[in-house]
């Protein structure tokens, strides 16, 4: 399944449709990410939107985009060449531009560069466009979701009590190498990511500075998810936050396994699935990031475990996300986050419990929003997995 030429050109009508009801003339997107969005091709250059015409500017590599991208292109050898290209397209005004995602001197560079326009943020114009699904999109990430689930078949079997986190998390790794995962994932807000964490114990309590469901002591330098500490006990729960991956696109998962049953661990798990249940009937089309967190506190509240649930240094302030070409897009399901959710939307919700000396209880699910509710992208049972002791 690759992407269409008539995929790329409904992106960018519904992007031409914000930039019409904003008033903005006409758009120049830099960020690589999201000119493979818009056209097929991860390159270096410049994308120029207006309402009317797209023109693809490619520095490099150019001989491989011109082949891979879905619409017209031409070469760009210098920074130099834009004004007058984009002079050709409008007259001095306002011109849509990411400034979130330019550094401050290439961004003091166009200003100067570009002199007579002014800047216009499109940043969220552009992640509203992104945040709501096609069918292409939504069935990469479900493909994802089928990668992940094959990837964990084939390592938990390898797992054994005495092994490091690394090695149980290479172990994994490995196998989602092989099936075509990059061993990168994106992150909107620059969180440093390979395939995802994998932690045991009470070790995984160990903040990061990154607002992320758990944590775990890492290595040095990388602060977070699998370390040189042997999961020696087989009383200890073990959690599995990884990525799957297909064509770009990402799905987010959580699984808890142990080498044996752990009655405590169990029962608190069990109030992780309980809230996945309830938020899943609960969210609808219409709601916000704001109303799903404070529903998820509610329901928290009701399992006794309230003080643990998602607190790691303080209280997160989340229940989950928006996943796509990013782990972490839009919408953010969290405190004072007034995003509405859409059909079509896709979502991952994580209700996860702290707790001092036991460790990071929970579960995360990726969902599709439908008019009728969410369905589930992931391909894994979320039932908590007891290992065998040996192989």
């Amino acid at each position: 399944m690759n992407l269409q030429t008539d995929e790329v050109k409904f992106r960018l009508q519904r992007f031409q449709q914000l930039l019409n009801q904003h008033q903005i003339d006409l758009a120049l997107i830099i960020n690589p990410l999201n000119i493979f969005y818009f056209s097929g091709t991860f390159a270096k250059g410049f994308l120029l939107i207006s309402p009317k015409e797209v023109k693809l500017l490619i520095n490099r590599p150019w001989e491989r985009a011109k082949k891979e991208t879905l619409i017209p292109c031409e070469p760009i050898k210098s920074l130099k060449e834009l004004p007058l290209i984009i002079s050709s397209l409008r007259s001095k005004g306002s011109l849509g531009i990411e400034k979130e995602n330019i550094p401050v001197r290439d961004f003091l560079r166009y200003q100067a560069l570009l002199e007579g326009y002014s800047f216009i943020a499109i940043d969220q114009l552009i992640l509203e466009t992104r945040a709501v699904k096609t069918p292409y999109e939504i069935e990469c990430i479900r493909k994802a979701g089928k990668m992940l689930d094959k990837a964990l078949k084939r390592a938990l079997p390898h797992f054994k009590p005495g092994i490091k986190e690394l090695e149980a998390s290479a172990i994994l790794e490995k196998e989602l190498r092989i099936l075509g995962h990059p061993g990168l994932t994106r992150s909107l807000n620059g969180f440093e990511l390979t395939f995802g964490y994998l932690i045991s114990g009470k070790e995984g309590l160990k903040a990061t500075p990154s607002y992320t469901g758990e944590g775990g002591e890492g290595v040095p330098c990388f602060p977070g998810g699998a370390s040189y500490k042997k999961i020696l006990k087989e009383d200890e729960p073990i959690l599995i936050d990884f990525s799957g991956y297909h064509q770009g696109y990402y799905i987010d998962q959580t699984r808890m396994v142990s080498f044996k049953k752990l009655p405590y661990a169990h029962e608190v798990y069990q109030g992780s699935l309980y809230i996945l249940k309830e938020l899943k009937e609960f969210i609808k089309p219409g709601l916000n990031g704001d109303e799903i967190f404070a529903k998820a506190k509610e329901l928290a509240e009701k399992t006794g475990l309230g003080s643990y649930f998602m607190y790691s240094d303080g209280d997160l302030g989340f229940i989950g996300h928006g996943v796509g070409l990013q782990i972490d897009e839009p919408p953010v399901l969290g405190k004072k986050q007034k995003m509405t959710i859409k059909e079509n939307m896709v979502i991952a919700l994580e209700p996860k419990f702290h707790l001092p000396e036991v460790g990071v209880i929970g579960v995360e699910e990726t969902f599709l929003v439908t008019k009728e509710g969410l369905k589930s992208l992931n391909t894994t049972s979320t039932k908590w997995k007891i290992l065998k002791r040996s192989v």
